[in-house]
């Protein structure tokens, strides 16, 4: 059960949340957020609020089991009750006013060996409930029931490490909200491990471990303080594992290779110092996500974030995200090159390029009995790419691979066959806009529509692969890629472009208009309509009234920090939300080479200054880049050290150009 969750003001909670979920039939059983995600080294609830509650973990859970979720904002008390069956999948929930009582606080245990467990009496309690699990197991067993705000507990055998567990249950019988965890045993200290013998059982399970140094320095004086970690065999006994500690890294050889490395980027032509900074931490963080060839991969690859507790980041390179290698090929084009060759390694015999790979990952979804891909950015990232390390064996290699993924591509995105294509597979996910979308929520799936996003893309393939064909000496080809694009562009301008409004829309996929259920409900003004824009598809008429009348107005898209995923003035508008409304700085790439595209370079600069300075901002207050920015305040969300903001230092470089 995923989803989502908001506080009553309908702002997303992006700190830890508590909850528990059970069978309505069987309370003797719990999982919480503590519980992992199947398959995943994660909590079952992240540090945005993003919800992976594994119900099968529940003994007796199948599908059309009755189920109870409920959720707690520590911080402020408000909470939620979600009721269903187990074959419910995604729900977003709101909190409001909880139904249910308060954790006990305050747990904790009495005596020298953990006989006692105590904790505050909860107001309207008439008794509580004990629950326990022995790691590493996901669910809580109920052992007790007292009316007293203290259990006498059983000795625990061994070495096991149990977790305990309180709930305060009401007159209704409606059992609170658990208390935190916990453990029957004492944590382990820095000391333990320096006296000679690990003392790490083979049955012991360690989720963290912490330690403090205190150092007392004069004023002007340095101390340096070195980290080490290594692991080895519980068998190896012979020495102590923090002995593996003791050979010194040359930090001096480290720095010298670090500023030789960061020294052959470019040096941005742009007045303002903090925006040099923000360039450099951009540099910064796309070297943090870069891991060398491992696994299945021969070659290095990208995580999406480096944020520990988002197993999703971690799990491979999809194209949306690989866009952030226009910008990396300036510090390391044979890694920048390298990471397109992961997909190359891995594509099908029939073109077909999965949703997401990495050197532990070949995530393919198939919906529908078709195969989920991503946009199609593939061919133009290559490009890209060559135009800056102009190396023939690289573009002799990709565009094999790319004209078998355009291929695949077309071939299976274009249900009537009239030359348009929309998405296919999980279309939401292939889209890249991938949740909280107007269109996909309130007017229908993306593959009923005739995409002017994905047709845009396509333009722009099937343009990189004509550049690709001619640098081969590949005439022919280049020609019949040329014939390709130029009567998609003719189309897209005759079904998607809206001379009322000046703009651009998706179509419905039966008759090419914009009304699928109610009249012109497609007309809803997102951020795909700039795309025509950037693929050079739209004149210079439709051009200058797209940017002047749409584009720069404040009302509208030209807001304080960048340009929002969809009109302010929509309904569905929010500026904290996820694709209907925040500023997704890769996305604003498109807009940025739109503008230089039809010679407004003026309002270029200005876009990637309002970028710049939204990045500035959340730099300052918690030093790290984010998945994507309020463009109304100063606010980021939800993930960081997130490879594509690091995007803007290709805005930066097209907008302002490198110093003389």
């Amino acid at each position: 059960l995923t989803g989502r969750t908001f506080s009553p003001s309908g702002e997303r909670l992006r700190h830890r949340l508590n909850l528990q979920a059970f069978l309505a039939d069987n309370l003797d059983y719990l999982i919480t957020e503590e519980s992992p995600v199947k398959g995943l080294p994660q909590p079952g609830i992240d540090l945005d609020g993003y919800r992976r509650t594994e119900l099968s973990w529940l003994p007796g859970a199948a599908p059309g089991k009755a189920f109870v979720l409920n959720i707690m904002d520590p911080l402020n008390g408000f909470g939620a009750t979600l009721e269903g069956s187990c074959d419910k999948r995604r729900t977003d929930l709101s909190l409001g006013k909880a139904n249910f009582l308060p954790p006990p606080t305050r747990v904790n245990w009495s005596g020298r060996n953990f006989e006692r467990l105590e904790w505050t009496a909860v107001e309207g309690a008439v008794h509580y409930l004990l629950f326990q699990r022995t790691y590493p197991n996901a669910v809580y067993e109920r052992v007790g029931e007292t009316r007293d705000p203290f259990f006498e507990v059983p000795a625990s055998e061994g070495a096991e490490i149990k977790g305990f567990l309180v709930l305060a249950v009401a007159k209704n019988g409606t059992m609170g909200m658990h208390s935190s965890e916990i453990l029957n045993r004492e944590a382990y200290t820095l000391d333990d491990f320096t006296e000679g013998v690990s003392p790490i059982k083979e049955s012991d399970v360690i989720s963290g471990m912490g330690m403090v140094k205190k150092m007392r320095l004069k004023g002007g004086e340095k101390q340096s303080l070195k980290l080490s970690r290594t692991v080895a065999p519980l068998t190896d006994q012979k020495a102590p594992i923090y002995n593996g500690m003791a050979e010194t890294v040359d930090r001096d050889a480290l720095l010298s290779a670090n500023e030789a490395l960061f020294a052959t980027v470019p040096q941005l032509n742009h007045p303002d110092p903090e925006v040099q900074l923000l360039y450099y931490s951009a540099w910064n963080m796309l070297r943090q996500v870069f891991y060398p060839a491992e696994g299945k991969s021969s070659y290095n690859y990208y995580v999406f974030s480096r944020e520990p507790t988002w197993g999703w980041g971690h799990g491979g390179q999809v194209f949306h995200e690989s866009m952030t290698m226009l910008s990396y090929v300036y510090m390391d084009p044979l890694s920048a090159m390298n990471s397109q060759r992961v997909y190359a390694e891995r594509q099908y015999d029939n073109g077909y390029i999965n949703y997401r790979t990495g050197s532990y990952l070949d995530e393919i979804i198939e919906y529908d009995g078709k195969l989920t891909s991503s946009a199609p950015w593939y061919n133009w990232i290559n490009a890209e790419l060559f135009k800056t390390t102009r190396d023939t064996a690289f573009l002799r290699e990709m565009y094999g691979s790319g004209k078998a993924f355009y291929q695949f591509y077309t071939q299976n995105r274009d249900k009537d066959g009239d030359g348009l294509c929309e998405w296919g597979g999980h279309a939401v996910l292939e889209s890249v806009r991938d949740a909280a979308v107007a269109v996909w929520d309130e007017v229908g799936w993306p593959a009923e529509f005739e995409g002017v996003d994905v047709n845009s893309m396509l333009v722009m393939e099937a343009r990189a692969l004509e550049f690709m064909a001619r640098q081969l000496g590949l005439e022919g080809e280049a020609a019949a890629w040329k014939q390709d694009y130029e009567k998609r562009a003719v189309l897209i301008n005759q079904v998607f472009w809206d001379a009322e409004t000046g703009f651009y829309y998706n179509a419905d996929r039966l008759d090419n208009d914009f009304t699928y259920k109610n009249p012109d409900d497609l007309k809803r003004m997102e951020i795909i309509g700039f795309l025509p824009l950037w693929a050079g598809i739209a004149d210079s008429l439709m051009a200058k009234r797209v940017i002047e009348a749409q584009l720069l107005d404040e009302d509208k898209f030209w807001r304080k920090y960048g340009v929002p995923t969809l009109s302010a003035e929509d309904s569905y508008y929010n500026h904290k939300g996820y694709w209907n409304g925040p500023v997704w700085v890769e996305w604003n790439l498109f807009i940025v080479e739109a503008l230089l595209n039809y010679g407004y370079e003026k309002e270029a600069r200005q876009l990637v200054d309002k970028l710049a300075q939204s990045m500035i901002i959340q730099l300052k207050a918690n030093n790290n880049l984010w998945e994507f920015y309020s463009p109304d305040e100063a606010w980021a969300g939800y993930h960081k050290t997130y490879i594509w903001a690091a995007i803007i230092n290709r805005m930066l470089l097209d907008a302002f150009g490198t110093q003389p």
